[in-house]
């Protein structure tokens, strides 16, 4: 072959994770013949029904995701898109989406290639991770939501809003803006994604999974809503941030991850604050994520006796 043929397919390849389709390669001048001939040889590998990846680039999920995109024309979305954009992890099946009326009959693949098909795929809604086409942040927020309950459940949906929120990928007043625009344009998932905006205005900001499931415990066992992440100060000085409060009553709930609280500095951080706190009067209950994971019920048990125990309920079983 041709060497400037032959560096011309090595630079295409090269921007695409090492890649190239069939039609890449015929526009360069090369015979299919020759296309044949390099796959039988082991040189170009096929991954798609006109898409090939060069033997000496490494296979990986992103160049799995960027060939289905390139075999169809597609964008990354849903869950994958989700996935790129760093709000989930890897979710097994790869999802694309394709212009409505593309034909992509046989093209379900059983190994875990999942086909959309949208009437709608405009500029604004597509961006490019690596070199990947991928649905935006907001359109990814907007696919997970328009997926069945079974496949997204709404915790999972509300956790991953707020992972988009607390990487500055979104903004609570923004995703609001999205919504009614989106209303507008009659999108799949509204219904749903208002769900879950108007409950994180009633969760309020939460920092992490874990302070969150420890609301939702709260709300299951009936009791009254802390205040959420509150400042907490003494003659003006600031003494701490603590995760759940109640005001009335002094009662402080820390979730402790294990990510944020593994290392024995911040155990004694921990330990120290929560012994500054206590000598300022507050009540500190520190709970953990295996006990609201495996013991719920035991979790409610103690917040409810501490407000029992401070007059803020009658006094609990």
């Amino acid at each position: 072959m041709d060497p400037n043929i032959e560096r011309a397919i090595a630079e295409r390849a090269q921007t695409q994770l090492g890649l190239i389709t069939g039609g890449q390669i015929l526009a360069l001048g090369v015979h299919r013949s020759t296309i044949q001939r390099r796959v039988a040889s082991g040189l170009w590998i096929p991954v798609g029904r006109r898409t090939f990846r060069l033997a000496t680039a490494p296979p990986g999920r992103e160049v799995d995701v960027l060939a289905a995109c390139l075999d169809l024309g597609a964008v990354a979305s849903h869950r994958t898109a989700a996935w790129l954009h760093g709000l989930v992890p890897w979710p097994g099946v790869i999802d694309i989406s394709v212009p409505k009326g593309r034909s992509v009959v046989g093209l379900q693949d059983p190994a875990g290639l999942r086909i959309h098909t949208s009437t709608n795929l405009p500029p604004d809604d597509i961006t490019v991770i690596g070199a990947t086409p991928v649905t935006s942040v907001a359109r990814s927020l907007m696919g997970l939501a328009a997926m069945p309950e079974h496949e997204v459940p709404r915790h999972e949906l509300v956790d991953v809003v707020e992972t988009a929120v607390q990487r500055r990928l979104a903004s609570d007043r923004w995703l609001w803006w999205l919504l009614e625009r989106r209303r507008c344009r009659g999108r799949n998932g509204v219904t749903r994604f208002e769900d879950v905006l108007a409950e994180r205005a009633k969760l309020g900001p939460t920092e992490s999974w874990l302070e969150r499931a420890v609301l939702r415990v709260i709300d299951d066992a009936g009791l009254p809503r802390p205040i959420v992440q509150r400042r907490i100060r003494r003659r003006g000085r600031f003494v701490a941030r603590v995760d759940l409060a109640y005001d009335p009553g002094m009662i402080v709930v820390e979730a402790l991850g294990h990510r944020y609280h593994a290392t024995r500095e911040q155990q004694n951080r921990d330990a120290a604050r929560a012994s500054e706190l206590q000598l300022l009067g507050w009540d500190v209950h520190q709970i953990t994520y295996d006990q609201v994971v495996d013991t719920p019920l035991w979790v409610a048990h103690v917040i409810r006796t501490a407000l029992a125990n401070a007059g803020l309920l009658d006094r609990a079983a």
